[in-house]
């Protein structure tokens, strides 16, 4: 990656920032035009989001860049921008009422991108991004668990950064700790209004320790303020004082009058002085807004709704609580289940690909290519098709000559050539040795003889010398048609062309 592309996913990253608030749309687009460019798929990914991001801060549909962002990153070789993209969709799926795709829930993509970020490959910085979306997705579900494992896995994956992004790994370092901050809260909250005080004490107490330490002088003021009402309430729930020395907040210095005031009836709820929280509370949750996660603002309601008189009413919202807090454990078992299927299917594909694939080049073995020939006849339908048969000219003096670690890169780069050469619907193979095969599908004589000395020249053009001084690499290719039926045969005829181009002197294309 060059050092301008590199520069180029540090500005996306930053531009998905400012989209969340800072840029309006025309301006999130300017920048994303001038800082992407087509063949940086990886950064268009990214510009994607931001654009996304943009729009759904603007009130506007933003199904258009998710879907975008998902046919990008499908052509990728990045797990984590893959998974990023399916977070990205399971966020909008849990956001609005109308779901991108009828007949998939915001889980489906959730899982597939979970199961995803097992592969560690991916840069750093993308990992962290998909990581912190996934928990962000998990979060909004109510699937606590699975969100703080994903933001445990995002510090991981953060303090192995390798420094080639650090303003940006810097930045995803702040958003992990507010976010991990609000999540903790949230559960918090939401183990009071079941009732379970202990629990939801021992959670906020574990989460103050250390807490405002990470709060940098490069924090927007408005998410230290946030940050502080956070950890007032956490220190509420955790059964501490506002002003202690555990680090809750400063003593609320920071801290708006409506938090200050849901932790002074969070306090008295524990006690339990029911009419003086009720008391308290009456009035709050209008006054939050988006400032407090989703059930803190219900234990505010929850809290002001058990003055006298209303015993009735609180009964029953207790009911509906304990309810809503059995669904949850359901959703996550359910949700977890689906992720051991899906990570047992991903293995089982790999384990299949590995059995088909030639460890050498990537590309199909032999029993790769007859499980080609074995899936197109069972296909109904005419079709024509080419094989071509490849060997390399006098590969035995390469190896000879060069060592047999040239002749695998020699086979290595070979590969690259035919792999760039064929489509999805086409197959290329090694048989073994030096020997490959192309299978053509769907495809004219005039065409495969083209793509047959296409594939020629390519090699003969290869800059050889990089692999070894004075290295001369030529193929020979046996190419013959036929239609859907006759595949079985066409290798065979093809292998006797082979043997006419090499008898004809090599570096050429035989065929009948």
């Amino acid at each position: 990656m060059t050092g301008e592309h590199v520069d180029a996913v540090a500005e996306a990253y930053a531009l998905i920032e400012a989209a969340q608030g800072e840029l309006d749309p025309d301006q999130v687009d300017a920048v994303a035009t001038r800082i992407g460019r087509p063949e940086w798929w990886d950064v268009q990914v990214l510009l994607h989001f931001a654009r996304s991001l943009a729009d759904r801060e603007a009130g506007r549909d933003d199904s258009g860049h998710v879907r975008a962002m998902l046919d990008v990153a499908a052509v990728l070789d990045d797990p984590a921008l893959l998974a990023l993209a399916l977070a990205a969709s399971a966020a909008r799926k849990v956001e609005s009422p109308r779901p991108l795709e009828l007949g998939e829930s915001a889980a489906s993509p959730l899982v597939r991108a979970a199961v995803l970020l097992d592969d560690e490959s991916s840069p750093v910085v993308h990992r962290a991004a998909a990581l912190i979306e996934v928990a962000c997705v998990a979060h909004a579900l109510g699937l606590w668990e699975l969100a703080l494992e994903h933001y445990d896995r995002t510090r991981k994956a953060l303090d192995a950064d390798d420094g080639c992004w650090r303003s940006t790994t810097d930045r995803q370092r702040t958003v992990l700790a507010v976010n991990r901050i609000e999540l903790l809260l949230d559960w918090a909250a939401a183990e009071a209004m079941i009732g379970d005080w202990p629990a939801a004490a021992e959670r906020a107490a574990a989460a103050i320790p250390g807490s405002r330490e990470v709060v940098g002088p490069d924090w927007p003021p408005t998410w230290v303020r946030q940050y502080e009402g956070h950890l007032h309430l956490l220190a509420a729930l955790a059964g501490s004082s506002s002003g202690s020395s555990s680090g809750s907040s400063s003593g609320g210095a920071d801290v708006a009058p409506p938090i200050l005031a849901l932790g002074a009836a969070i306090r008295a709820a524990r006690v339990p002085e029911t009419e003086r929280a009720a008391a308290l509370a009456r009035g709050l949750a209008d006054g939050f807004g988006h400032t407090v996660p989703l059930h803190v603002w219900l234990l505010a309601m929850q809290i002001a709704g058990r003055r006298r008189g209303g015993e009735a009413a609180a009964r029953l919202a207790d009911e509906l609580v304990v309810l809503r807090w059995n669904d949850r454990l359901v959703r996550m078992t359910t949700v977890r289940d689906a992720i051991a299927v899906e990570r047992r299917r991903r293995e089982h594909e790999q384990l299949q690909r590995e059995i088909l694939t030639d460890h050498l080049t990537g590309l199909a073995n032999r029993r790769g290519y007859h499980a080609y020939l074995t899936a197109v006849q069972s296909t109904a339908g005419p079709g024509d098709y080419a094989a071509m048969m490849i060997d390399v000219d006098k590969f035995k003096q390469v190896n000879d000559q060069f060592g047999h670690d040239v002749g695998d890169r020699v086979l290595a780069r070979i590969a690259e050539i035919l792999s760039a050469s064929v489509r999805p619907a086409d197959l290329a193979a090694r048989l073994g040795g030096d020997e490959f095969v192309v299978i053509l599908a769907e495809v004219q004589p005039g065409v495969s003889q083209d793509r047959a000395q296409a594939i020629l020249d390519a090699v003969g053009r290869y800059p050889w010398d990089q692999v070894a001084a004075g290295l001369r690499v030529s193929i020979s290719v046996g190419l013959h048609h036929g239609c859907r039926e006759e595949l079985p045969t066409l290798l065979g005829d093809a292998d006797r062309h082979l043997y006419q181009a090499k008898s004809e002197g090599r570096s050429r294309v035989a065929t009948g």
